[in-house]
C-alpha cells in the first residue's frame, strides 16, 4: 500500500485535501443508496470480519490487536494481542487481516497476516480457547513465512474463497528495479495472489490445491495470479466466481483487475495500468506479452519527469502510448471492497465497492463478462479509507484508519 500507514495526522490532512479537491466538472452527487452508521472507534482499525454463522464482529487493529463486539459492545479483553510481535515502522508494516476457517464453529481455527519484527510476512494459524471470546495464543502455528527486504508492499489480505481455500495477497516487497522483477518471477512469491489449503500435512505447514495453475509446470505451486505490485485488498464476484483485485500503483495508475481464470499475468512491472513502463525500467523483463490490462484504471496526479517528451520503449505487444503524467483526481492507494450481498441494500446487491486512501468518495461497479461495468459514485465519503469488511449476515462495513468503523445501513 502507499500512504496508508503514515502517521495519522498526516494521513488525515491528505484525506481532507482529497475531500475538497475532486473534479468540479463531475455530475451532481447522487442520492445515497445507503448511509454510514458508526459502530465504534479504534486505534488504526484495518480489517473487520465475522466467523461463519456468528453474530459477533471482530475488528483488527494495525498495531496487533483483535477486538470482539457483542451486540454492538466491545469486550474489555482483546480476542488476540500480538502487539509484541508485530513490526510497526515508518513503512507499511503491521497487522493486516484475519480470516476464520469455514468450519470455525467446530474447529475453532483462524488465520492472521502480519509482518513480524524481522519484517517477514507471516501467515499464522490460531485456535480459540475454551472462552469463545478469547484466542489461545499458545496454539500459534506458522503456515507461511515470506522474507521481505524492505518495509513496503506486503499486500496483506487473507480470504477463504467460495472453494474453501485460503487466498493470500502478497506485494512485490518494494524491490522492483531495473534488474529485479519479483512480480514476474514465477519462482518468487512476491507480487502474487497465492492459493493454499492451510492445513498441515505431515511436516509440511500447508497443502497445495492440485488445480492451482502452476502445479506440474515451472513456477511455485502456490501461485494463482501474478504481475501485481501491491494487492492490498481483493474479493470475489458471487455470480461468476471471478477474483476482483485492487492493486496499488506506483506513479501513475491505481488498478482494479478481474481474474476470471487462474494463471493470469497482470503486467507489473512491464506495465503500470495500461501504460508500458519507460526504458530502462522494465527493459529486461522476461516477457509480458500475455499481460491482462486492468478492468478499471484510475490515473493519479502528475509527477515531474526528467525527460517529459521521452516515449516508452517497452510496448510488449501493445500500442505505443504517451506515458507522461497529467493532472487527475487526488488518488493514491486503491482499496478494493466486497460485492454487496446484504438483502437490506437491494439496489446495491451484486455491486462491488471500492475507494481510495486519498479520495474520500466511495464508488461501486458490477462485473460482467470479466469486465468492470456501470461504475458510479455511491454518494458517501470516508476519510483515510483503509478497508472494507463483511459480517456473517452479509452486512458491509467500512474502515477508516483515522479510527472509525462504519456499517452500511439502508437509508
Amino acid at each position: 500500500m502507499r500512504l496508508v500507514l503514515l502517521p495519522l495526522c498526516l494521513i488525515g490532512l491528505l484525506a481532507v485535501i482529497g475531500l475538497s479537491s475532486r473534479d468540479e466538472e463531475r455530475a451532481p452527487e447522487p442520492t445515497p443508496e445507503a448511509k454510514l452508521v458508526e459502530i465504534g472507534r479504534f486505534d488504526q482499525p484495518i480489517d473487520v470480519t465475522s466467523p461463519p454463522g456468528d453474530e459477533r464482529l471482530f475488528v483488527v487493529e494495525r498495531k496487533g490487536r483483535i477486538w470482539v463486539l457483542v451486540e454492538g459492545r466491545r469486550l474489555q479483553r482483546p480476542f488476540l494481542d500480538l502487539s509484541h510481535r508485530v513490526a510497526l515502522t515508518a513503512g507499511e508494516d503491521g497487522f493486516f487481516s484475519l480470516a476464520f476457517a469455514p468450519d470455525y464453529a467446530t474447529s475453532g481455527l483462524f488465520y492472521v497476516d502480519y509482518t513480524d519484527l524481522d519484517h517477514r510476512t507471516v501467515v499464522e494459524e490460531y485456535r480459540r480457547s475454551r472462552d469463545p471470546n478469547v484466542a489461545d495464543h499458545r496454539t500459534a502455528r506458522p503456515v507461511l513465512l515470506i522474507p521481505n527486504t524492505t518495509f513496503f508492499h506486503f499486500g496483506g489480505e487473507l480470504v477463504f474463497g467460495p472453494d474453501g481455500r485460503l487466498w493470500v495477497g502478497q506485494g512485490d516487497g518494494g524491490t522492483s528495479s531495473e534488474t529485479h522483477f519479483p512480480a514476474q518471477e514465477l519462482d518468487n512469491l512476491h507480487g502474487k495472489i497465492l492459493r493454499i489449503d492451510p492445513r498441515a500435512q505431515g511436516d509440511r505447514p500447508y497443502r497445495i490445491p492440485s488445480d492451482n495453475p502452476f502445479v506440474g509446470r515451472p513456477g511455485r505451486d502456490e501461485i494463482w495470479a501474478y504481475g501485481l505490485r501491491n494487492p492490498w485488498r481483493f474479493s470475489f464476484d458471487p455470480p461468476s466466481g471471478a477474483l476482483v483485485i485492487g492493486d496499488v500503483g506506483q506513479l501513475r495508475v491505481e488498478e482494479i483487475n478481474v481474474a476470471d481464470r487462474p494463471g493470469l499475468n497482470f503486467g507489473w512491472n512491464c506495465f503500470e495500468g495500461g501504460t508500458p513502463t519507460p526504458s530502462p525500467y522494465g527493459a529486461s523483463v522476461p516477457s509480458c506479452d500475455e499481460a491482462v490490462p486492468p478492468a478499471i484504471e484510475l490515473v493519479r496526479g502528475s509527477t515531474p519527469r526528467d525527460e517529459p517528451d521521452a516515449a516508452p520503449t517497452v510496448t510488449r505487444g501493445r500500442p505505443r502510448v504517451d506515458a507522461r503524467l497529467e493532472l487527475a483526481d487526488p488518488i493514491c492507494s486503491i482499496v478494493m471492497g466486497p460485492a454487496v450481498r446484504d438483502p437490506l441494500l437491494p439496489s446495491l446487491v451484486g455491486r462491488h465497492l471500492y475507494g481510495d486512501v486519498c479520495d474520500s468518495s466511495l464508488w461501486t461497479f458490477r462485473v460482467e463478462g470479466g469486465q468492470a461495468v456501470d461504475r458510479r459514485p455511491l454518494g458517501l465519503d470516508v476519510i483515510v479509507l483503509g478497508s472494507f469488511g463483511v459480517d456473517a449476515d452479509a452486512r458491509v462495513y467500512v474502515v477508516s484508519l483515522a479510527g472509525s468503523v462504519y456499517r452500511l445501513d439502508p437509508v
